[in-house]
């Protein structure tokens, strides 16, 4: 039986939507771990596969991922790894946001990578976040949803794929 760990930071509830959906739909045991609400983390070397998860702000994912994955680079790169971003573009934009987002050496070692779309709370975001994030969408190519079908092909492909 796999034991995989999901390691996500969220600033507004989708990352952590996302995070608790993928818990729900991988087989074994998968413990889950919110690096914004956590002093520590449990040790890595426990698990065969590793999920790691962030949001994008401003082009890049959070503070709290990126150190992370700088801290735990060599670990990470010798598990079974899946990597996911909650963006609110599509297509292009979207690819280069998670290509950006983790280090290379991740990316190319990831048996899994993917964005998952990204909502939109107003009661959440600071006045600025509002106001940036209203023009965004105004101005179009942005896509305001959660891909369920995305999440259900990820949670399949971390499952099933063996190293």
């Amino acid at each position: 039986m796999d034991n995989t760990l999901i390691v996500f930071a969220s600033n507004h509830g989708t990352v952590e939507k996302c995070a608790r959906e993928l818990f729900r739909q991988i087989e074994g045991k998968v413990d889950i771990c919110n690096l914004k609400r956590r002093d520590f983390l449990p040790d890595l070397s426990g698990y065969e596969a590793i999920i790691v998860g962030g949001s994008i702000h401003s082009g890049k994912i959070q503070e709290e991922i990126s150190s992370f994955c700088d801290e735990n680079l060599e670990m990470l790169a010798s598990k079974r790894l899946g990597l996911f971003i909650n963006c609110l573009y599509s297509g292009k934009k979207a690819q280069k946001q998670l290509d950006d987002a983790f280090p290379e050496i991740l990316n190319r070692k990831a048996v899994v990578r993917d964005y998952f779309g990204g909502e939109v709370d107003q009661l959440k975001l600071s006045f600025w976040e509002r106001v940036v994030t209203t023009r965004m969408i105004e101005e179009g190519d942005l896509v305001v949803a959660v891909s369920k079908e995305r999440i259900a092909r990820f949670a399949t492909t971390i499952s099933t794929v063996n190293e």
